[in-house]
């Protein structure tokens, strides 16, 4: 059995480390060790490099070149000191004889580095290459199981080279990681902004939540932001990094791209947004609007996939005992995937409707859990899954449902899920089968 997870962001255990859930994970270990044969997958963003400021740096607020190896290095003890329960926990399953597999994410790119790797093995008490691979593709297949993180599918976190992501420095001529534009955008931008708000780290997407914390907080903070906004897209450019897109210009913009030039328009001019409060506006009642609170109803497991299935029969049948009004689980996101229209949905889709032989398609990076688990049809074929595991840290997703809230509305910790989800993955009869579930 494949247990997957995705998005845990270890950082050094400090305050502003977003990662809390070290003796849950420990016992989400212990309960996958328990199987036979049991494989945990980590599919990117396991450990949040990107997120860690060194005393001394010599990386360059606007450069797509990132830390030297000994930088990444100081980076990964950091992670160590803060979270030695984490790496007990993995040992353990690895002792057990159960293998580990580790996806690089785009915050954690530093994995390739040769001495990063080995003294993560090291910590792990050097296990031979089957009990802990590092997926250097970037892609874990296995039968009908597709495992990516996803940050390929998105201009901001884009890597030129995914798999060999290092750049020569030439003033000194080391290597250094290459980084995506957001791993450059948010040290420089938003280190100060983490430090009065810590919430930001833990609201996605990112810019609508950036400007309106521009367009919202005082006119100091509006004028030093805004200011550092304009600096960094004149310098690097909107996503990616100007020297790293496309040779070929596109035709157009899209309606996303022309949304988010606006947006960044209305920042940089210093237009206040339309003040949208929750004057008087019991914050509980959004409890109601969360995407995702159907999962809250207890247990470790969203609902059992039948033994054997041969048909999508079984599966409706499961979908009516669990939402028995035939609705969405009380907003649970199980809209069909052939009605999704973002960008890791539709790879999805395209992956699971090609001729490869793939049965379930694992994403993460945009943190927003998802399964069709009990609707498993594409494109009219039967039991075809698409997962994303979601985070296992706190998160706020601004969705339409939540157009009224302001950035002083942000901090309120009531808003926030942590549901510690994570997808199981198992053969029948030949073919993979995927359900999403909560550990609790």
């Amino acid at each position: 059995m494949r247990f997957i997870v995705s998005d845990l962001h270890l950082g050094d255990g400090s305050p502003l480390d977003d990662f809390d859930q070290d003796e849950n994970f420990r016992r989400f270990l212990e309960e996958a060790g328990e199987r036979r044969r049991a494989e945990l997958i980590i599919n990117g963003d396991f450990l949040d490099f990107a997120n860690l400021k060194l005393e001394k740096e010599s990386v360059k607020p606007f450069s797509r070149m990132g830390n030297t190896e000994e930088e990444s290095l100081e980076k990964l003890e950091m992670i160590l000191r803060g979270h030695p329960l984490v790496f007990k926990g993995l040992r353990s399953f690895l002792d057990k004889g159960h293998r580990l597999v580790i996806i690089p994410g785009n915050h954690d790119v530093d994995l390739f580095w040769p001495k990063v790797w080995s003294r993560i093995a090291e910590e792990l008490g050097n296990p031979d290459a089957e009990r802990l691979h590092f997926e250097f593709s970037g892609v874990y297949r296995v039968g009908g199981l597709y495992v990516e993180h996803g940050n390929q599918y998105f201009a901001d976190s884009l890597f030129a080279n995914f798999t060999h992501p290092f750049l020569r420095d030439p003033k000194t001529g080391k290597l250094r990681l290459e980084r995506s534009w957001s791993n450059a955008f948010l040290p420089y931008f938003a280190d100060s902004m983490r430090r009065k708000n810590p919430f930001i780290d833990n609201v996605k997407p990112v810019l609508p939540m950036v400007l309106m914390g521009i367009q919202e907080e005082s006119w100091g903070f509006r004028l030093k932001h805004a200011y550092k906004l304009a600096a960094f897209v004149l310098r690097a450019g909107l996503p990616p990094f100007k020297e790293a897109r496309p040779a070929v210009p596109r035709a157009g913009r899209s309606p996303e791209e022309e949304q988010v030039r606006g947006r960044i328009w209305r920042a940089l001019t210093l237009i206040p947004g339309r003040r949208r409060g929750v004057d008087g506006r019991d914050l509980a009642t959004l409890e109601e609007e969360n995407e995702v609170r159907a999962l809250e109803g207890g247990g470790s497991s969203l609902l059992e996939l039948p033994e054997e299935a041969e048909d999508l029969e079984e599966y409706e049948q499961a979908f009516q005992r669990a939402f028995p009004e035939g609705g969405k689980g009380e907003g649970l996101d199980l809209d069909p995937l052939s009605t999704r229209e973002d960008a890791l949905s539709q790879r999805a889709r395209e992956l699971l409707l090609s001729p490869d032989g793939i049965d379930v398609v694992t994403f993460g990076h945009d943190h927003r859990l998802y399964s069709n688990q009990y609707s498993p049809v594409v494109g009219g074929r039967k039991n075809k899954f698409y997962v994303n595991t979601g985070t296992w840290i706190p998160i706020l997703i601004l969705t339409k449902t939540r157009s009224k809230l302001t950035w002083k509305d942000l901090s309120d910790q009531r808003l926030y899920q942590c549901l510690l989800t994570y997808a199981v993955v198992r053969n029948s009869r030949g073919h993979a089968l995927a359900e999403l579930r909560r550990f609790a």
